[in-house]
């Protein structure tokens, strides 16, 4: 019985020293092994690949942002430890990412990382610029620059940068640049700035020219060449990315905004387009319901279109202003009803990429307010399915969305109803398709009908 007394105490004893021997040691080793960071540094991704979708840019697996093509993440502040930074690519129905490039980077404090990925999604890669953190004291005038080719199809160019108007001559460039490099670091005034791009020692050729461009104080802008966007009009894209991650195109004056007029007003006559009521310069010759017009130029940013009777300038059907932003593509949609026409107006910023296919669908029927729209493989009952689109409004669209390649099988309902008020359609969807597909009223109120109207 002593002997059992004085075990029990003993063995307590025996555990709870090791337990604290073991937390000791265990809480030195951390202690010596762990880094200690002294200050942080600023990270962000650029996402230069043509036919990328959006991609996911990560600190380790921690999402930073979601970028396109030509888009970039804002600056993120991180302790100066090392850490991987991941371009991510999710595929439509597919749970897991594909991972598509990695990098190591050890932040040192006080410096500034710009990640742009590259090459393509099969062989990408990525170029990273290290550059000190800019400290502004708040009553600086002046602001930094960077400029830099992320073009592979695009050749070696000057560079000029100085106030509108001024003439490019030889020797008077701030650069030369090839695709991957950049610039070093340049200090402007704040004021008004004009870039302008040429062949190589051959100012008097210019391949693309910025509208003015207004510089503000205190900040650090970077200005990217990018491969042809078929998106925008002009061959060479040229964006003003910030230290948000805001990305803005910045236009050529010599390429405006492009129109074109889609027809979906149900039971309205054939048309004809004018700017301006400019009678004898037809720009949409005789458009038909659910038919497309090609793009022409629209020079002003606000713009009169006049449709009319074909054939008769006098007999109007629809007249109205319209706001065009240059740089971009544009659908006009004759929409409504006979005697209660309105235009309607999309972007067309759908890009072809290579991973998946694109959609979009648009709602321009008047008899169902609100409508389902399933995609799913022929034959899929759809009572056993959920909407792709549920509840897609009158006169509103989905946006251009990846899509699952092969062939499906699109059927439009009645919101909450499984009920098709469609004839299903079939689409044949391949990697690099963008289809835009219309919802259009038919002679039967009941009945709407899907149809691609426009597909590249």
């Amino acid at each position: 019985m002593n002997i059992t007394r004085m075990t029990k105490p003993l063995r307590r004893l025996i555990t709870s020293i090791a337990l604290i021997l073991s937390i000791a040691i265990s809480s030195g080793c951390s202690e010596s092994t762990r880094e200690q960071p002294t200050g942080k540094g600023e990270v962000r991704g650029i996402n230069s690949i043509v036919d990328a979708p959006e991609l996911s840019f990560q600190i380790e697996e921690r999402t930073q942002g979601i970028i396109s093509f030509r888009e970039a993440t804002g600056l993120n502040n991180w302790d100066d430890l090392s850490y991987n930074f991941n371009f991510d690519l999710l595929r439509p129905g597919i749970i897991d990412p594909d991972r598509i490039a990695t990098q190591l980077i050890d932040v040192i404090a006080d410096t500034e990382y710009t990640l742009i990925l590259t090459g393509s999604l099969d062989n990408a890669s990525i170029i990273v610029w290290e550059d000190p953190d800019r400290e502004w004291s708040g009553t600086e005038t002046v602001w930094e620059a960077i400029f830099t080719h992320l073009s592979p199809q695009l050749g070696q160019v000057d560079v000029y940068f100085a106030a509108p108007g001024t003439t490019p001559i030889l020797g008077g460039s701030i650069g030369t640049l090839v695709n991957g490099e950049r610039l070093p670091i340049i200090e402007y005034e704040q004021g008004q700035y004009e870039l302008i791009l040429t062949p190589p020692g051959d100012p008097s050729t210019i391949l693309f020219i910025s509208s003015s461009i207004t510089a503000v104080p205190e900040n650090r802008s970077i200005f990217a060449i990018f491969d042809p966007d078929p998106t925008l009009p002009g061959p060479i894209p040229v964006s003003l990315i910030g230290e948000n991650g805001t990305s803005i195109n910045i236009a050529d004056p010599n390429f405006s905004a492009t129109v074109r007029l889609l027809h979906a007003s149900f039971a309205t006559e054939n048309v004809d387009g004018y700017f301006n009521l400019d009678f004898n310069n037809l720009i949409f010759p005789n458009v038909g319901h659910k038919e497309i017009s090609a793009y022409a130029d629209i020079a002003n940013a606000f713009t009169s279109v006049n449709l009319t009777a074909v054939g008769n300038a006098g007999a109007d059907i629809l007249s109205g202003d319209i706001l065009t932003v240059a740089g971009t593509k544009r659908t006009l949609v004759l929409a409504g009803e006979p005697g209660n026409v309105f235009f309607n107006v999309l972007l067309e910023d759908g890009r072809p990429v290579s991973a998946f296919p694109i959609i979009r669908v648009a709602n321009f029927a008047l008899n169902y307010d609100f409508v389902d729209v399933y995609i799913e493989e022929p034959g899929t009952d759809i009572n056993d399915a959920q909407p792709r689109f549920f509840a897609l409004s009158t006169q509103l669209d989905t946006g251009f969305v990846p899509a699952i390649d092969g062939i499906r099988e699109l059927t439009i309902t009645d919101v909450f109803s499984k009920d098709a008020i469609s004839v299903p359609i079939t689409l044949d969807l391949s990697a690099g398709d963008v289809i835009s597909i219309g919802i259009f009223d038919t002679v039967d109120p009941l009945v709407i009908e899907a149809f691609v109207y426009d597909a590249q």
